[in-house]
């Protein structure tokens, strides 16, 4: 809004101060104008850094599945690892040639694999298994009444399993020679019926007899 004043000598002054509040009016107004702009640019700048800063969206996690098995496993070391204990020490079976078992009078039937390494020989009257146990150790496996003795040179024990007492109704007996080694103990197991055993069998005698006999063929 002009408001037009003039005192005669300069009839234009009031006019161009007009003309000068108009121009300082339109600077303001462009300032502003521009002031606004910048703040829109900045707002929308900062939209952006804030938007590429916001975190994915965590995907889904798979499920992790374990599982055991026996294959041996790899190893990044210049040595490759050895097992410090041999699953098969010896199989009586396989490394007890035939005929000393047919001299021992132990091939009444053919030698015959049980469970695992163990393997049944048989006398006819009584039957004898050997096996190597690796999981246990001699001290281990001694009960309180073993009597300890020497084998071929070889730290050993004899004793009861299924001990014949008057209380007891068992038709059959048997007895346990173990062996002291370095990877566990091999153990000798006789077994004899009390009814159809004909001749009869000392079992910690015999026993101890087929060890002496069978020992030279054992892994110690």
């Amino acid at each position: 809004m002009f408001s037009f004043r003039c005192d005669g000598a300069d009839p234009t002054c009031t006019l161009r101060q007009g003309i000068a509040a108009t121009s300082g009016s339109v600077v303001f107004t462009r300032v502003r104008l521009v002031g606004a702009v910048a703040a829109l640019i900045a707002a929308v700048s900062g939209a952006t850094v804030g938007w590429q800063r916001i975190p994915a969206a965590p995907t889904a996690v798979k499920s992790v599945e374990l599982r055991s098995t026996a294959a041996p496993m790899e190893t990044t070391m210049k040595s490759p690892i050895v097992a410090t204990t041999d699953p098969r020490p010896f199989d009586a079976c396989e490394d007890i040639p035939f005929d000393v078992v047919q001299r021992l009078g132990l091939a009444f039937s053919p030698p015959e694999h049980e469970d695992g390494l163990r393997c049944h020989f048989d006398a006819g009257n009584y039957q004898v298994a050997v096996e190597p146990i690796i999981w246990r150790k001699y001290e281990e496996s001694l009960p309180p009444d073993a009597l300890e003795t020497t084998i071929q040179g070889h730290r050993a024990a004899g004793y009861w399993v299924l001990k014949p007492t008057y209380h007891n109704s068992y038709w059959y007996f048997s007895c346990m020679v173990a062996f002291k080694t370095s990877y566990g103990v091999p153990q000798q197991a006789l077994d004899y019926s009390t009814v159809y055993s004909n001749p009869e069998v000392d079992c910690p005698s015999t026993n101890l007899q087929r060890a002496n006999d069978l020992a030279s063929y054992y892994k110690f």
